[in-house]
C-alpha cells in the first residue's frame, strides 16, 4: 500500500502533520488525559455531552482522514501517554490490553513476540512506522517481530482491524497496525525525556527534540533499553541463567514548505538489538546465545497542491539483518530489503472525498542458499461517500500484479450509520491476500526443492458493530466479526528417518470469529470502571484451534484522578481456554493484574510507580517459555 498519512483537510500527508503545519496526531485529542487506562484497553474515550467528538479523528482507517464517528471499520487508538504507561516489556504487552488482540512471548524483552489480531497469527497483519513498512521479508513469513519495540518516541497507535488489503496490499488480511512518533506540537523548541529503573537490572532512557515553525517541523528521538531479564525458557522449569536484551532506537522525521504549492519532507528508522536466545541447555542454566538484529529505513516524500487536486509522491527503503551466530543448524545470517515508491492524489468529489494513486514495491532475501527478489505494481482508489446526515459508505479497491504469481484484486466496503445521537452503527466488508514470503518460495526451510508457483492465500471478513456513547461519559461497544482464508500455504514433512519437505497450496479454509465488548462506567469522584471481553474461535483448516488464541480474554480495571496530581490506574487481565505446544494440548488459564500509581510532580513533570504482575502469578503466553515475576519500576517522564 501507499503507506501515507492524510491530513484534515483530505490531503495526504506522509509524515502524520497536515497543511498548515500543526493539525497532525501531536494535535489530535488525548482519548481519556492523565489516567488513560480506558483508553490502553478500548482505544476510545468519553463522549461529551454532545454525543461523539466532533474533533476526534482517525488518520489510517480511510485513504484520507476521517472523523471517528464516520468510519465503518472498527479501528483502536493509543496515543503517547497510553504508550509510555505501558508494560516495560514493550509496546506488544500494551497492544495486548486492547479487545481483540493477544500477544504471546517467547521469554522476556527482545524474544521473538507474536501478536494476532482476531484471533489470526501476525503473518496477517501489516505493520507501518511513519509510512514505512517495517515487516521482514526474510522472514519465513513477511512478518515483525513485536520482541524488542520500546514504544519510546511513539506518539499515536491505530489498530485497523478486519481485511484491508484495498488500502494495504498483502498481509492485511487480519489488519493493519499504523504508528507514528514524537512531532513538536507549538512552534518553538520542544522537548520530551523519560527514564525508568527497575526489576532485572532494567534501565530504559529516551530524549525527543523538535523544532516547529509556520513553514517547517525537525524531529528527533533516541532511546534505549538494557537489561537483564530472565531465562527464555521458564525458569520454573530449571533454566537458572539470565538472558539479557539491550536495544538502541533513532527516529528523525523532518518536513518543510518550499512555497504554497510544494513541501517536502523525510522519515528516517535506525534500530540496533542484541539480546540472548536460550540455548535449551535445561537445568542448571545454559551458555550464551547471542542474536543481533538491525533495521535501518527511509522515507523521503514531496507534496504538490495544484488546485483541486493535492498529489503526494513517496520513496521508502527499509532493511533488516539478522544474525544467530551460535545457531546449530540452518543459515547463521538473514538480509532483506524493501524499495517503495508510491503516488496518491485526493480530490473532492460530489458527495466526498475521492483518492486514487500507483505503487510500486521491491522486495529482496538473502537465505543461505542464495538471493531472491519479486516485485509488485499497484494501482488503487477509493471513495468516501456522505449519502446524509447520518450515512457514510466508503468504498475501496485495490489492483497488485506480482512478478512471481500475477494479479490479485481486493475491495472493501464500509458503512456507518448514526441512528441517534451517540450512537453508531458500523458494517463492513471486505477482502484481503497474503503473498508467498521470499523464505517460502526459495528459503532454506523448503529442504526438498522452491516452489516458486505458490500462489497467495485470499481471505474474506465481515464485522458489524455498535457503540453508544453516554453524556456523562460512559459507553458501550459491541462487535461481532468473521473471517475465513482458503489457498493457504503450509510446510508438508516427508517420511522418515529425514522428514525433508517444502511449502505448498494446503486444501481447506481456515476460520476466526467472535465478539468483542468494550466499556467505561465513570463512577463518581474521578473514578471508572473500565472493561473489555473478547470471545475468539480461530480454527485451522482441518478444523483443529489455532494454538494460542484463548477463547476467553477478560481484562477490568479501575481508573482514578485522584486530585493534586495524583492518579492511579488497577487492571486485572483474565485469560483462559488455550492450547499450544507440540503436539498442541491445553495450556493452563492465567490472571495476571498490574498497578500503576503517578503524580504530577510539576506541570511537565511526572513520576510513576508501576508493579507488573502485582501476584506473583506463575504462567506462560508460550508453552516452556518464560514470564516476568512480580516487577517493581520507577520512572520520571516530562514535556516541555
Amino acid at each position: 500500500m501507499v503507506a501515507t498519512t492524510p491530513s484534515a483537510e483530505g490531503r495526504v500527508l506522509s509524515n502524520g502533520l497536515a497543511r498548515p503545519v500543526g493539525k497532525g496526531p501531536g494535535h489530535m485529542k488525548h482519548i481519556l488525559g492523565t489516567a488513560s487506562a480506558a483508553a490502553l484497553i478500548l482505544g476510545g474515550g468519553a463522549a461529551g455531552a454532545q454525543g461523539f467528538d466532533l474533533g476526534e479523528i482517525v488518520i489510517f482507517a480511510n485513504q484520507t482522514e476521517t472523523e471517528a464517528f464516520r468510519v465503518g471499520v472498527t479501528v483502536e487508538t493509543l496515543d503517547a501517554d497510553d504508550i509510555e504507561s505501558g508494560p516495560a516489556s514493550g509496546v506488544a504487552e500494551t497492544l495486548d490490553r486492547l479487545p481483540g488482540i493477544s500477544v504471546n512471548a517467547n521469554g522476556g524483552p527482545g524474544k521473538s513476540a507474536s501478536l494476532f489480531v482476531r484471533g489470526l497469527p501476525d503473518r496477517y497483519t501489516a505493520v507501518r512506522l511513519n509510512g514505512i513498512d517495517i515487516t521482514d521479508p526474510s522472514s519465513v513469513q513477511t512478518q515483525y517481530n513485536w520482541g524488542g519495540l520500546s514504544g519510546a518516541g511513539l506518539d499515536r497507535i491505530e489498530v485497523l482491524k478486519g481485511s484491508q488489503s484495498a488500502l494495504y496490499g498483502s498481509e492485511a488480511i487480519a489488519g493493519v497496525i499504523n504508528m507514528t512518533t514524537f512531532r513538536p506540537t507549538e512552534n518553538g523548541m520542544s522537548y520530551r525525556f523519560g527514564v525508568e529503573i527497575g526489576s532485572f537490572d532494567t534501565l530504559r532512557t529516551d530524549v525527543s527534540v523538535g523544532y516547529r515553525s509556520d513553514t517547517a517541523m525537525l524531529a528527533l528521538t533516541l532511546s534505549q533499553v538494557d537489561t537483564d531479564a530472565f531465562s527464555a525458557a521458564d525458569e520454573n522449569q530449571g533454566n537458572t541463567e539470565t538472558d539479557p536484551f539491550k536495544g538502541r532506537l533513532a527516529l528523525l522525521s523532518g518536513r518543510f514548505a518550499v512555497s504554497d504549492i510544494v513541501t517536502l519532507g523525510f522519515d528516517a528508522i535506525y534500530e540496533e538489538q542484541e539480546t540472548n536466545i536460550d540455548a535449551g541447555g535445561g537445568v542448571g542454566g545454559d551458555a550464551d546465545r547471542p542474536f543481533f538484529t538491525d533495521r535501518k529505513g527511509a522515507r523521503v516524500y514531496a507534496e504538490i497542491e495544484t488546485g483541486t487536486v493535492s498529489h503526494e509522491i513517496g520513496l521508502s527503503r527499509f532493511e533488516t539483518t539478522r544474525q544467530d551466530p551460535l545457531t546449530p543448524f540452518g543459515s547463521p545470517r538473514f538480509d532483506s530489503s524493501r524499495t517503495e515508491a508510491d503516488w496518491i492524489a485526493t480530490t473532492t468529489a460530489p458527495l466526498g472525498p475521492l483518492a486514487f494513486g500507483l505503487a510500486w514495491t521491491e522486495e529482496e532475501a538473502t537465505f543461505s542458499n542464495g538471493t531472491f527478489a519479486y516485485r509488485t505494481a499497484s494501482a488503487f482508489a477509493e471513495y468516501q461517500m456522505a449519502l446524509g446526515e447520518d450515512v457514510d459508505l466508503t468504498l475501496s479497491g485495490r489492483y497488485d500484479d506480482n512478478s512471481r504469481f500475477g494479479g490479485a484484486l481486493t475491495g472493501r466496503a464500509a458503512l456507518a450509520w448514526r441512528p441517534a445521537e451517540g450512537t453508531v452503527v458500523r458494517a463492513s466488508l471486505g477482502t484481503g491476500f497474503r503473498a508467498p514470503s521470499l523464505n517460502e518460495l526459495f528459503g532454506p526451510f523448503n529442504t526438498l526443492v522452491p516452489n516458486p508457483a505458490l500462489e497467495p492465500e485470499e481471505s474474506r471478513s465481515a464485522e458489524l458493530g455498535i457503540e453508544h456513547r453516554y453524556s456523562g461519559g460512559a459507553f458501550v461497544k459491541a462487535t461481532v466479526f468473521y473471517t475465513e482464508i482458503d489457498n493457504l500455504i503450509g510446510f508438508v514433512s516427508g517420511p522418515p528417518p529425514l522428514f525433508l519437505g517444502g511449502y505448498t497450496q494446503t486444501p481447506g479454509t481456515s476460520t476466526a470469529k467472535g465478539l468483542e465488548l468494550s466499556g467505561e462506567l465513570p463512577l463518581g469522584q474521578g473514578f471508572s470502571l473500565i472493561g473489555a471481553y473478547t470471545l475468539t474461535d480461530s480454527r485451522l483448516a482441518t478444523g483443529e484451534r489455532q494454538p494460542r488464541v484463548p477463547r476467553h480474554d477478560l481484562l477490568l480495571g479501575i481508573a482514578a484522578e485522584m486530585g493534586n496530581g495524583w492518579a492511579g490506574q488497577v487492571l486485572v487481565n483474565h485469560v483462559a481456554d488455550r492450547i499450544d505446544g507440540f503436539p498442541a494440548a491445553p495450556v493452563p488459564d492465567y490472571t495476571v493484574a498490574t498497578l500503576q500509581i503517578s503524580y504530577d510532580v510539576t506541570e511537565a513533570a511526572t513520576a510513576y510507580l508501576r508493579i507488573e504482575n502485582l501476584f506473583d502469578e506463575e504462567y506462560q503466553t508460550a508453552a516452556g517459555f518464560g514470564t516476568s515475576d512480580r516487577a517493581v519500576y520507577f520512572g520520571i517522564r516530562a514535556n516541555f
